[in-house]
């Protein structure tokens, strides 16, 4: 606790100008420099000053260890997915704000805002947040510094900026297990990142890790999700067996529980199994039966949409796959996403014709290839557009675009984002230390 700043925040609170509280103990200026850390004051002058505001100075330690203690629950409360419970405690400590922002407590106390944020899924006001304590940085403790890159990584995992995400949650790595009695949901969400960058034994590897620290605390939802990116993992691996029953169990809890994000996302990933297995009936089966859970037009819902529509393509239903594109993209209001572009890739492979489709590619599809498909999904688009140069013959297009195919692959197999991307990376790297 900074007592100067708790003077300065009683004496404005209670009204009193610098001259009212120290006439008769100290001079104007020296008051001026308690308030403002630069001079320490001898604990006569303080308990004088204290005296005349009629506050303790021990019980104002107790108030900041309090406010201390709440801090700590709001993010555990944000660790265990509880929304409510975190808005209240939020609230409660807004309505304190002025006076943590006297405490050693200011920059913890916003970056736990950041992560409230994350909770929300509001990445603006994320943003926004970020920029205003990003010039505080070298001013942050090794804990603040490890949770600013722990929610660096987090949001630009969300934003879908993989190599980007990477950097700042290696970067977070060593201090992860210093600090996992204050923060347990590292492991997880380097899990999670492992494997959209298709490193699936480091995903399972960290999987493991993020399941010991969520059942040392009973944190049973976080638990059911890492164990849905081990099943998924597992799917990945061709451990298939392994997979279904861990997705059965989880839907079975989720039912029992009546959780239906969990029933829906069990049963979407039920049906990339079936999908992985070429079992393409029961694929559809469960995609349609995860739909029917997922709200409309939010990201899960486009999510299994594209899933779908790439189940029935493979099936040789280009109609009914189009019509369900067709309904997808007539509803979706940003046009210039990534996930509105990706339907529009299948759209046009589920209609045809297949110059159509290579053109839109060209034109629109690159970018959302490089940076936000799945390397799979991706590896084949590219992969037709090389066959597609090669059946018309034009053999320069072909190794252009089968160069780009193998160069896709080797960006997703050592984590390389664009040139572009990874230099701004670097930049921010800089300026972050």
């Amino acid at each position: 606790m900074s007592i100067g700043k708790v003077i300065y925040y009683h004496r404005r609170k209670q009204n009193k100008t610098q001259e009212q509280l120290c006439h008769g103990i100290c001079s104007i200026t020296h008051l001026s420099k308690i308030e403002n850390n630069t001079k320490d004051a001898n604990p006569k002058t303080l308990k004088l000053l204290c005296e005349r505001l009629q506050i303790s100075i021990e019980e104002e330690n107790k108030k900041t260890e309090l406010i201390r203690q709440k801090l700590d629950v709001f993010y555990e409360t944000i660790e265990r997915m509880h929304q409510e419970k975190a808005a209240a405690i939020y609230k409660e400590l807004q309505e304190d704000k002025e006076y943590i922002y006297c405490t050693d407590m200011l920059y913890l106390f916003e970056l736990y805002k950041l992560r409230y944020y994350l909770l929300l899924e509001d990445l603006k006001a994320f943003e926004k947040s970020s920029l205003g304590i990003h010039r505080y940085i070298s001013k942050f403790s090794p804990f603040e510094a490890f949770v600013w890159d722990l929610l660096q990584g987090i949001y630009y995992g969300k934003k879908e900026q993989f190599p980007k995400a990477l950097l700042y949650l290696s970067r977070a790595e060593e201090q992860a297990e210093q600090f996992q009695s204050k923060i347990t949901e590292y492991y997880y969400f380097r899990s999670a990142l492992e494997g959209h960058l298709c490193h699936y034994s480091l995903s399972i590897h960290y999987a493991y890790k993020a399941l010991r620290m969520f059942q040392n605390t009973n944190n049973f939802l976080r638990i059911v999700y890492v164990k849905m990116i081990l099943a998924v993992n597992f799917i990945y691996i061709g451990e298939f067996d392994k997979a279904k029953e861990m997705l059965l169990h989880i839907l079975n809890d989720a039912e029992m529980l009546q959780d239906t994000e969990t029933r829906s996302l069990s049963l979407h990933n039920l049906g990339f199994l079936h999908y992985r297995q070429g079992k393409i009936e029961e694929s559809v089966s469960h995609y349609l039966l995860a739909l029917q859970l997922r709200e409309k037009n939010t990201l899960n819902y486009y999510i299994t949409i594209s899933s779908l529509a790439e189940a029935l393509i493979s099936d040789s239903h280009h109609e009914k796959a189009a019509g369900i594109l067709k309904e997808a993209l007539d509803s979706f209001q940003d046009q210039k996403s990534p996930r509105f572009i990706e339907l529009k890739i299948l759209y046009h492979e589920a209609v045809g014709p297949k110059k159509a489709l290579i053109q839109f590619l060209i034109n629109h599809g690159l970018s959302i290839i490089e940076n936000h498909m799945s390397a799979d999904r991706g590896s084949k688009y590219l992969q037709m557009m090389a066959a597609y140069y090669e059946e018309n013959q034009d053999f320069r297009s072909a190794n252009h675009y089968l160069r780009i195919a193998n160069q896709h692959l080797k960006n997703r197999l050592f984590n390389i984002g664009s040139p572009v991307e990874l230099k701004k990376a670097n930049i921010i790297e800089k300026n972050d230390r």
